[in-house]
């Protein structure tokens, strides 16, 4: 039978891909690791790991092997922080994915929840929409903030509405577009934009805008940064459509755009349906979801 430290040898020289990193990771002698990963190798009777000219890669049964591992040492976690959540108070740690735009709302909210369960320790990873929903059918993030809902139709995902804002365009005080409160999605065509990477829920729906009104800007920067574009946008190097509150918030001077017609981004928390929250996670979500910061009736840019 594979043991749960078989498993944590394996997923960390999936990860890094390279023995000696994955040993000094671990705190283990090199030669002492590449004897266990052999080990099992042998036991399941093939080979995880490809090793030709000091380069390691995964075999296809390896990849397999790496989704099954990451879920099983995830709800081995699970199982435990629950197990001490039963034993005395609510405590644990929840790794939580966290959407660009939502980082200043959401800080106050931690803030307050921190203070009210110090036991329980929040650990932020800013990523896309693409690789938190990775993240949580991989079990190495328990919640995440998108930056939009889930489709109706995923029955893989629980989640809960944390408003609607409308997206702004922004553009440097000295640059043409400054002389305007407001544009038609159509007439952003051939101005220069920056825009965010694949993976960007907010990216696919300025795409989608500009598509529905025929608009073709010019591309002139890739960020998946809202600071970034900021900055870019603060210069006259482009203009960039981001979250209204983003765009109001403190930063390089921007001149802020109203869109017609708005697009509108609605973000949402949201975990997994398969697997039973632990009493920290449970807290946090009831938490988030009763929170005044995080209210689902109008305009979050103005909470």
């Amino acid at each position: 039978m594979i043991s749960s430290r078989q498993l944590e040898y394996f997923q960390a020289v999936a990860r890094e891909l390279h023995f000696t990193r994955a040993a000094e990771a671990l705190r283990i002698a090199q030669p002492a690791l590449s004897q266990q990963i052999r080990k099992l190798e042998r036991q399941l009777g093939l080979d995880l790991f490809e090793r030709n000219n000091h380069k390691v890669a995964l075999t296809p049964a390896g990849a397999a092997l790496l989704r099954h591992t990451e879920r099983i040492l995830s709800d081995l976690v699970a199982v435990e922080q629950e197990m001490l959540g039963w034993a005395g108070g609510v405590r644990g740690r929840i790794r939580l994915g966290l959407a660009r735009g939502l980082t200043a709302r959401l800080a106050r909210v931690f803030a307050a929840f921190s203070g009210t369960y110090p036991a329980v320790e929040v650990e932020l990873q800013e990523q896309n929409t693409t690789e938190m929903l990775a993240g949580l059918q991989a079990g190495r993030l328990d919640v995440v903030t998108l930056a939009a809902p889930p489709p109706p139709g995923d029955r893989s995902l629980l989640s809960h509405p944390l408003g609607a804002e409308p997206l702004v365009l922004v553009t440097g005080v000295n640059t043409a577009l400054a002389g305007q409160s407001r544009l038609t999605v159509a007439e952003l065509d051939g101005v220069d934009l920056i825009k965010y990477p694949p993976g960007s829920a907010v990216g696919e729906i300025i795409a989608g805008a500009l598509a529905a009104a025929g608009a073709q800007p010019r591309v002139r920067f890739e960020t998946r940064d809202y600071s970034t574009a900021r900055t870019l946008v603060n210069v006259g190097l482009a203009a960039a459509i981001m979250p209204r509150s983003v765009a109001r918030a403190a930063g390089p001077a921007v001149h802020v755009v109203e869109l017609s017609p708005e697009p509108v981004w609605t973000p949402a928390l949201a975990w997994s349906a398969h697997r039973r929250p632990t009493p920290a996670l449970a807290t946090l979500i009831d938490f988030m979801v009763g929170h005044p910061d995080l209210a689902v009736d109008g305009d979050i840019s103005e909470v």
